[in-house]
Parts: C-alpha cells; sequence; structure tokens
C-alpha cells in the first residue's frame, strides 16, 4: 500500500479488493464477466443457481478469489474453450478457486483442462473436476506452490495416456492433501514433477472398473511424501505393473 504522510496522517492511493457477485439478479451473469472487470485482490462470488455452460476465459489479474456460494455452481466447457486449453487458462499469481465444479473441456491437442494453471502459486478447495480431458494442467513455473485440497477428481483423460485426473509440472512445491481422485481414463489418477511432492491423506482409487495407469506418477522424483492415502489398482488398469 502506498501512501502520503503529511501531519501525522496518511492517505491511502490503492483501492480495496472488492467483492463482485455473479449468477441471476446479480452485477455479472457469468464468473468470466466478473473476472473481466476485476482487480487485484478482488473476491467473486458465484452462485450455484446461475447458468454458465461454455463461459471460459484466461486472466492476468493477481490474487483472484473465486467462490461458490449457495451450493456448487457448475461450468460446463460446452463445446468451447480459453485459447485452445482449458475452461479457465491462469495465468494470474496467487489465484484461490473453492467449490466449483468443471467440465467437459475437450480441445484439438488432447489437453483441454478444466483449469489451466500458468501463472505462481494456486489454491484449490472442495472443487470437483469430472470428464475434462485434464482435470488440472499445471505448465513449468519456478517459485510456484500449488495447493490442492478437500476436492474431488474423476473421468478425466482422453485416452491417450497423456492425459490424466491432474497433472502438475514442474513447480516448487505440491500440495495434495484430503481429495478424492479415481477412475482417470487410462492416464494417471495424479502426477506430479514438483521438486517436492506432499501427498497426504487422499482416496487414490481406481475402482471397480478404472483403466487408469498409475494412482501416483512421480517421473521426476523430488522429495516426495507420500502418507496415510488410501492407494488402489483396479483389474482393469493400463498399467501392467
Amino acid at each position: 500500500m502506498r501512501g502520503l504522510l503529511m501531519m501525522g496522517l496518511v492517505w491511502s492511493t490503492s483501492a480495496a479488493a472488492a467483492t463482485r457477485e455473479v449468477g441471476p439478479g446479480k452485477s455479472y451473469a457469468t464468473p468470466c464477466a466478473a473476472i473481466a472487470a476485476a482487480t487485484a485482490g478482488d473476491r467473486i462470488e458465484i452462485d450455484a443457481a446461475g447458468s454458465y455452460a461454455g463461459d471460459v476465459c484466461g486472466w492476468t489479474t493477481n490474487g483472484l478469489t473465486l467462490v461458490g456460494v449457495n451450493g456448487r455452481p457448475k461450468i460446463d466447457a460446452n463445446g468451447m474453450s480459453s485459447g485452445g486449453k482449458a475452461i479457465w487458462v491462469i495465468t494470474g499469481d496467487d489465484t484461490t478457486v473453492e467449490n466449483i465444479e468443471f467440465s467437459g473441456a475437450a480441445v484439438t491437442d488432447m489437453n483441454g483442462a478444466g483449469i489451466r494453471q500458468e501463472g505462481a502459486n494456486l489454491t484449490v478447495r472442495g472443487c470437483y473436476f469430472h470428464d475434462n480431458q485434464d482435470g488440472i494442467l499445471a505448465g513449468d513455473k519456478a517459485g510456484s506452490t500449488i495447493v490442492i485440497e478437500g476436492s474431488e477428481f474423476a473421468h478425466n483423460g482422453a485416452g491417450d495416456g497423456q492425459s490424466h485426473n491432474l497433472y502438475i509440472n514442474h513447480v516448487d512445491r505440491l500440495v495434495f492433501r484430503w481429495n478424492y481422485s479415481h477412475d482417470a481414463v487410462v492416464g494417471h489418477l495424479l502426477k506430479t514433477r514438483a521438486l517436492v511432492s506432499d501427498i497426504r491423506y487422499n482416496r487414490l482409487t481406481d475402482e471397480a472398473e478404472g483403466t487408469a495407469s498409475y494412482e501416483i506418477n512421480v517421473p521426476n522424483a523430488g522429495t516426495t511424501m507420500i502418507v496415510g492415502n488410501l492407494i488402489e489398482q483396479s483389474a482393469m488398469s493400463q498399467n501392467s505393473r
């Protein structure tokens, strides 16, 4: 915060963060309309009563918090994508996403994601990613920490073995806890290339007829903690090991 000190008083020259409401009868009809209007640090509340099919976008704004209210709002790609990548392409830093459902992301390169993370630092809580080509796909970003907790990932994957329930590339740290990942389509339930991967107290199970490969794939090793998880491989797995 910047200010002007005069006669013992400080006048702030920075605007306070706003809360932007989305949904029927609210200030914004869709999440992407609110995101386009948002400034750094804003909170966007998305009412579950709204219809948001095909509402896809990307942004560079830092510090946004996006929260589903009055239930869990669903954003179905409905054949659309932002930049040929995802429902949401997040290039801004320090983003928090809570209580939102993402589905239907499919693009020509077979990597359509619910969230494509390209900025630094993402926190996802209480969300549901299903029937996308990737649930969350995070690109290489030095200095970035990704925290995913209390969320569910199911039936993500394009069936090519290169797309997964979630795929975290080269970031500094992944914290993955209290999640339920299951029934990936040929790909992995969790794939991470983070320098540090802290994987605790999750259910990573491919259920009775799932076709996932690895339950946890850590191809670049690094420092990895796998503690207190329930892990189960289906007899229908694409991985023979």
